[in-house]
């Protein structure tokens, strides 16, 4: 009766009741039974989602649910508020952002796992939390369960940041370990992926690089203090990838291909993109396996600055899924609960506005390359002239000996009208080039009538 009667009690509440919010409600009213060590006992006192009558503690909780977001936000026994809504549409972020500048206004701090509002409206938020003298955490908004952002701003307080990059979707990453481990099409491991739960009946902000890129402008802020809006960098998705490209992967220096979200300084700009890359087995991100996130990070202090061939520090775990995800929350309601202040304002290690976005165009890099021509003669001496006329140099050219069944499956794949006798698959790596460089060489041949389908083409990490 003595440790029950200092426990603190904190009220909160909690918008959603999806994957995350159960997961939540399951910690808080059955694992945890909202008691957090000696000192704090979390209180669930409302519930907000559309279909109460659906979810899994309605039973047990009746009272704690309501279909209006008010009565979450307005109560004045709530401290902390939970936004785990998830959105299905980008129409909704505008209301996300709502709620949680309402929970401000009102006097309470806000958790949110909601990496897409944060990306379109971070600016107006914590400009909001700010000026209302409350806290908001985010730390289930990049990498699920991983303490990525509590490491940045904490254990990394006082480095100056060189890099930080890494496998940060694990949809994507499911998609292209199957890709790879069993020889299957893109669209035969979507849909595994889809079946077991890692990818969304509509998957398109995963594999277009939308989810990576709302996660990666979170780290571009907490890293480089960098302010950037969705679809001001650079994004290319993983859907053109066909498991051939595997195989002339493995061919060229025993490489993999990861979807990879990268900020990288380059002395006051900061590169930053996500894209699918070609990565040697050696680095350690090629092992990334499976839906799990990893995030490394270089710092100048300790001696990194070494970027893509090497980092001081890998952060490695669930990236995804209800449960990682709830810890992550729940660890930020906790300090909130506690009274530790971190942020107050932008959470950056580097004063906001002192590094600048390197433009997309002058990103520079090696690239990977792969054609499906006509076949021909005098094709590759064709393409070779094109890309030198504007400054483009050509590595190496693979043109590896292919089975009919991996062409059938390149065509359907592809989506291609040909037979396989009637098609020619080969790779040409580049020297290192920029993206405006790049563009126009490809858009140099472009119309060709040789060229069966645009090339797929994508930078290799480390080279």
């Amino acid at each position: 009766m003595g440790a029950e009667k200092t426990r603190r009690r904190v009220g909160v509440g909690l918008l959603g009741s999806g994957v995350v919010g159960e997961a939540i409600q399951d910690l808080l009213f059955r694992d945890l039974k909202g008691q957090i060590g000696n000192d704090i006992a979390l209180e669930i006192r409302k519930i907000y989602t559309r279909h109460p009558k659906n979810k899994k503690w309605f039973g047990k909780h009746q009272e704690l649910f309501t279909q209006r977001a008010e009565e979450v936000l307005d109560d004045p026994g709530i401290d902390i508020i939970v936004e785990a809504l998830g959105f299905q549409s980008a129409s909704q972020l505008a209301q996300f952002r709502d709620y949680i500048l309402r929970a401000f206004a009102n006097g309470k701090s806000v958790v949110t796992s909601d990496k897409a509002v944060l990306a379109r409206y971070g600016k107006e938020i914590w400009a909001a939390a700010k000026k209302s003298g409350r806290e908001l955490r985010f730390e289930a908004c990049v990498g699920g369960g991983i303490p990525v952002i509590r490491s940045l701003t904490e254990s990394f307080a006082v480095e100056e940041p060189e890099a930080v990059f890494g496998v940060v979707n694990g949809t994507c990453n499911y998609i292209l370990s199957q890709m790879e481990r069993g020889g299957k099409a893109y669209a035969e491991a979507l849909k595994e992926a889809q079946k077991k739960g890692y990818a969304e009946t509509n998957p398109a902000s995963d594999v277009n690089g939308s989810d990576a890129e709302a996660k990666l402008l979170l780290l571009s802020l907490v890293a480089f203090g960098l302010q950037l809006q969705p679809g001001k960098i650079w994004r290319k998705g993983i859907e053109d990838i066909q498991a051939v490209d595997f195989r002339y992967a493995r061919r060229i220096g025993g490489s993999t291909i990861k979807q990879l979200a990268v900020a990288k300084r380059k002395g006051q700009a900061v590169e930053v993109y996500v894209s699918p890359a070609l990565i040697p087995k050696e680095n350690f991100l090629a092992a990334v396996d499976g839906a799990t996130n990893a995030v490394c990070f270089a710092g100048k202090s300790s001696g990194a600055g070494r970027g893509e061939r090497d980092s001081d520090y890998v952060l490695v775990g669930p990236g995804a899924g209800g449960g990682p995800t709830a810890v992550a929350v729940l660890g930020d309601v906790c300090e909130l609960a506690r009274g530790e202040r971190r942020f107050g304002g932008v959470p950056s290690l580097v004063r906001a506005g002192a590094l600048k976005l390197q433009p997309y165009e002058q990103i520079a890099m090696p690239f990977y390359v792969r054609f499906v021509v006509k076949d021909r003669a005098g094709i590759v001496g064709d393409i070779g002239h094109s890309f030198g006329r504007v400054g483009v140099n050509i590595s190496e050219i693979w043109q590896l000996r292919h089975l009919e069944d991996e062409l059938h499956g390149l065509i359907e794949g592809s989506l291609l009208k040909q037979k396989p006798q009637e098609i020619l698959p080969f790779v040409m790596t580049l020297e290192r080039t920029t993206l405006r460089q790049m563009r126009k060489a490809l858009d140099s041949i472009h119309n060709r009538d040789y060229i069966v389908i645009d090339p797929v083409w994508f930078p290799i990490w480390g080279a």
